[in-house]
């Protein structure tokens, strides 16, 4: 949308300052001889019709500038809707997967771990991620919270695969245990300058704090 207000407006500009140089050019040209009333009587007929030209364009350049900022405006609005359901969804299948994995068979489990890395991948192709991250006061940006969930998925493919011949026969209680002692604990690198509110010059953050809400 700032693209097309502002191609709007140096086109505005533009034939405005064209416009204006015609006029003088035609003021110019008035011949010498003109009486001074004669010449006054032009040089209104010039200003209004500078004026005309000036309105018509602008008229049209506003029927054809509404509807683009309207449409980009729905588009920015679905875009951000969209986000934040992929967000959403991912964030959930996060939340539950180490209870919801614990229930279920090798199989299925698997299934489950691949589903939620293509939801956290459908998040991270939005560049609203950092700002759905912002929102919940998580500070963390899109690359750290992508690379961390990457990390998490990654261990609990690789319990599976290590239990691979006894998943289906282990107890709920057993999986659980083996699921949170497999999983990795947070550890919050540099933060990205001006990303999520974060300071001019990146600074650490402590390290080894617990997991929080994605």
């Amino acid at each position: 949308m700032k693209n097309v207000v502002r191609t709007s407006l140096i086109t505005t500009i533009i034939v405005t300052l064209i416009l204006f140089a015609w006029v003088a050019w035609l003021e110019w040209h008035l011949p010498v001889s003109m009486s001074a009333p004669d010449r006054i009587q032009y040089s209104k007929l010039h200003v209004e019709l500078f004026k005309a030209i000036l309105v018509g364009f602008s008229v049209a350049l506003i029927g054809i500038l509404i509807p683009v900022i309207l449409s980009e405006a729905r588009l920015d609005f679905q875009r951000l809707k969209d986000s934040r359901s992929a967000y959403s969804d991912a964030k959930t299948g996060f939340d539950y997967l180490a209870l919801r994995l614990c229930t279920l068979r090798l199989k299925d489990a698997a299934l489950l771990i691949q589903s939620v890395h293509v939801k956290k991948h459908m998040a991270e192709l939005y560049d609203e991620l950092d700002q759905h991250l912002k929102k919940r006061g998580i500070r963390k940006n899109a690359k750290q919270w992508g690379d961390f969930l990457y990390k998490y998925l990654y261990e609990l493919r690789h319990l599976l695969e290590q239990h691979a011949a006894s998943w289906d026969s282990l107890t709920a209680e057993t999986r659980l245990a083996l699921l949170r002692s497999a999983l990795p604990e947070w550890e919050l690198g540099e933060l990205e300058e001006g990303a999520l509110d974060a300071p001019p010059k990146p600074r650490l953050m402590d390290a080894g704090a617990t997991t929080p809400s994605l």
